[in-house]
């Protein structure tokens, strides 16, 4: 096959394209000669004319609420060309400064002009004109572009791709749309346009391209569409309640009694009542695509199920894989559906017990999984050899791909749980998009966040290659710094690399904002910091500036949440409170101030409206807030206890072991740094269970009648404590006293160790913390230093 170039391009971008089009099955027509251009607009007069049919161009139409789905896509993808239509007369302007018109022409027969101006037909004209598409591709996203003396063709097989087809027009003359606004675009100038002579038909990579947050236009400018894969949490409701009163042996067992939602997925009746469900819930209005996913959760029936499970287990959840099993029920019900809607593809996350790969079981033709390594490290990628965590998602996807042709990937972009640290995932996209697309990845899904501060750089080479999975990821790169940051290109392209270069070469694996100590130091910071001002001071334009600015201001917010943990690990207490609530403060503003970029994490299902505000307040503010109330109403009594040894208690008989008692030998237990190392920087990222830590600390002669507090400052599960060997119950906020604190997450916890407390001599100090729950981010046990106070 021989392929066409699209014009003056540089070398790097010419053979970039030309990449495109072998690899993606754009399909050159006629030869390779050098044909004469086809102009469009000389010396910023246009030599053009739109012509789109009147139908696509008319006004949004409001449709019942009876409108089915096709309905609805359809008038979807109308408005999407319509759009376009505007689009491709609104940038050849912006360009080249000539006005271009579009005229509205019924595909039966309006006389088109006779001025001498060159007819772009649109759609149905462009196919009546020229003949067939001759691209066909999943759900219709095939398209052709055909450059002639007799005029322009955009057309496609649906209004949909052909809106992709002017879209390759404006691309190749280099026209970008980096992030969503104004802001985000990039328009060369050309007082002359011109196409060379061609006729190509393509089709993008994937079936579906999607994005969680941002406007229309830049989702359509970017060419995302296709079908999504239906995969919410979705099972459960296909069964009623009346059904399961009359069908009691239709519940799962869980915990020895019948559970009040989940199901027995190898009974007949639960089978033939899903599909029935099913196939009465697409009667009533059709989709392409419908879920089987279970609700959210990990826990599943105990009893009949397990008879169909392959015996395999799943380390990260810590028990038996359900893979199997439920892959096996999924294809009874897809077989059934498929009776009657052939068509329709069954969508499941791949998660929690059942993100792993089925050893047995054959994915049924119409079945879909939507892998979700929610579990798993999302600082590294799947080739880095110091990470076994990511190493298990490659194999995991390979495991998928080898009993199914198609898989759909919710990738999480972002770090989930904490939205203020530069996050670019260049390495890892850079790394893993190879490697998704070569393992039968035709949906590209992921969860996103309105975090472009965080991520741009990755975002949109990861929006890119989901169009052409084989353009060149350093070429779609160079083309962001170079032509997005201008003349502060160097510096910002300095910037972002670093912080990708410490998210992969740090030994660290927790998500969330608990590991940023140990990746993110104050020389580091520092560092930062210069090169941010070097490149504020590079930018000679308005745009460039306020593109920089953006990511400075990022930059300040994550400068003010290193300086709280400092603070926390080091005893600074007294300004933690108020600190905390400036940086909400500043979060929220900028989140109204940046909100057309889609950046800084504001979001309207938050009362507050940021995501990033809702994580600080529920998980990370608290032990700010009590810092700031122990320094004003209590006295600090020692240092911060960071340094800790500790023993992990697999077998859970730490308390037989009298691992808690003042003269117990520690000396042949490990050493840790609260505050820095999580229990994935432990190697106990999966662990589910009890760690033992122990230290001693000399505490000065505390007055007469004035009590003693132990703080932790932060924590992830269960926590008890033992001083000197005596045990310490926590007393909760209602006067209760409990054995141990029980199931908290970042919470600040004190205990009154006035009766078991030496005052001055050493005093021992044991403490056990207990992982009980899966929380996707690696942590567990203490999280930040331990402290001791007294009233004064």
């Amino acid at each position: 096959m021989q392929c066409e170039n699209s014009g003056k391009r540089s070398g790097r971008v010419k053979s970039l394209y030309l990449g495109f089009i072998c690899l993606v099955g754009v399909i050159a027509l006629g030869t390779a000669s050098a044909r004469a251009d086809v102009t469009l607009v000389k010396n910023g007069q246009a030599q053009v004319v739109i012509l789109a049919p009147t139908s696509v161009m008319v006004p949004n139409i409001v449709l019942p609420l009876t409108a089915t789905a096709v309905q609805k896509t359809a008038e979807t993808q109308r408005q999407i060309l319509r759009e376009s239509v505007n689009d491709l007369a609104s940038y050849l302007g912006k360009m080249s400064g000539a006005k271009i018109e579009i005229v509205s022409l019924d595909a039966e027969g309006n006389t088109e002009p006779k001025d001498g101006r060159l007819p772009i037909y649109i759609g149905a004209l462009a196919e009546k004109k020229f003949g067939p598409v001759k691209q066909t591709a999943a759900y219709k996203q095939g398209f052709r572009m055909v450059v002639s003396k007799g005029g322009v063709g955009l057309f496609g097989e649906s209004e949909e791709s052909t809106s992709y087809a002017i879209y390759e027009v404006l691309h190749r003359q280099g026209c970008r749309w980096f992030i969503a606004s104004e802001l985000g675009e990039v328009i060369p100038s050309r007082p002359t346009i011109a196409l060379p002579e061609t006729d190509f038909a393509g089709a993008p990579g994937t079936w579906y391209r999607g994005i969680w947050y941002s406007d229309a236009d830049f989702r359509r400018r970017n060419r995302m569409g296709g079908q999504p894969i239906a995969a919410s949490h979705a099972l459960e409701q296909y069964v009623t309640e009346a059904q399961r009163k009359e069908h009691p042996e239709w519940r799962a067992i869980i915990g020895g009694q019948p559970h009040a939602s989940r199901l027995k997925w190898s009974n007949p009746g639960v089978q033939q009542a899903v599909a029935d469900a099913m196939i009465a819930q697409l009667d009533k209005r059709y989709m392409p695509s419908i879920s089987i996913s279970p609700d959210d959760g990990g826990v599943f029936d105990e009893s009949d199920d397990k008879a169909w499970d392959a015996g395999d287990y799943d380390s990260v959840m810590a028990g038996p894989s359900i893979t199997d099993r439920y892959i096996k029920f999924c294809n009874i019900v897809a077989e059934k559906v498929a009776q009657k809607y052939p068509d329709v593809k069954l969508g499941f996350l791949a998660y929690v017990q059942y993100t792993q790969a089925p050893v047995r079981e054959k994915l049924h033709p119409n079945l879909v999984p939507m892998f979700a390594p929610i579990n798993y490290c999302r600082a590294h990628a799947m080739t880095d050899a110091s990470c076994p965590s990511r190493q298990h998602v490659k194999k995991i996807l390979e495991g998928w791909s080898k009993v199914c042709g198609a898989i759909s990937y919710y990738n999480y972009m972002f770090n989930l749980g904490e939205y203020s640290a530069p996050y670019p995932m260049i390495h890892q996209m850079k790394e893993e998009l190879p490697i998704i697309y070569a393992n039968h990845v035709k949906y590209w899904q992921p969860e996103g966040m309105t975090n472009q501060d965080q991520i741009m750089p990755g975002h949109y080479l990861s929006l890119r290659k989901a169009w052409n999975p084989n353009e060149n990821s350093d070429a779609i790169l160079d083309e962001f710094f170079t032509m997005f940051y201008g003349n502060a290109e160097a510096p910002m392209r300095t910037y972002w690399t670093m912080f990708d270069d410490q998210w992969t070469n740090v030994d660290e694996h927790a998500g969330g904002g608990w590991d940023y100590v140990r990746r993110f130091t104050p020389e580091f910071m520092k560092q930062a910091r210069t090169v941010m001002d070097g490149a504020l001071a590079s930018c000679r334009s308005i745009t460039e500036y306020r593109r920089v600015k953006m990511q400075d201001a990022a930059l300040c917010q994550f400068e003010r949440w290193m300086k709280l943990l400092w603070d926390l690990n080091s005893g600074k207490l007294a300004r933690l409170g108020p600190e905390s609530q400036k940086w909400m403060g500043s979060q929220l503003h900028l989140s109204e101030e940046y909100a057309k970029q889609y950046a800084f994490s504001g979001v309207s299902w938050e009362p507050v409206y940021n995501a990033a505000a809702l994580w600080m307040r529920d998980w990370f503010q608290p032990a700010y807030l009590d810092a700031t109330r122990i320094f004003k109403n209590f006295r600090l009594i020692s240092t911060p206890l960071a340094d800790w040894k500790y023993c992990v208690d697999k077998a859970k008989s730490g308390e037989q072991q009298g691992l808690f008692s003042a003269d117990f030998h520690d000396t042949d237990w490990k050493t840790t740094k609260l505050g820095v190392d999580m229990w994935s920087t432990l190697g106990l990222a999966d662990y589910f269970g009890p760690v033992w830590y122990r230290a001693s600390v000399k505490v000065q002669r505390v007055p007469e009648g004035k009590k003693v507090f132990l703080w932790v400052s932060r924590e992830d599960g269960n926590v008890k404590l033992w001083v000197n060997g005596q045990h310490v119950p926590y007393v909760n906020d209602k006067g209760e006293a409990q054995e141990e604190f029980k199931n908290g997450y970042g919470k600040p916890l004190s205990f009154d160790i006035t009766a078991a407390l030496k005052p001055g001599a050493e005093n021992q100090i044991t403490l056990r913390g207990t992982r009980v729950f899966i929380n996707e981010l690696g942590t567990g046990g203490l999280l930040a230093p331990v402290y001791l106070y007294s009233e004064k």
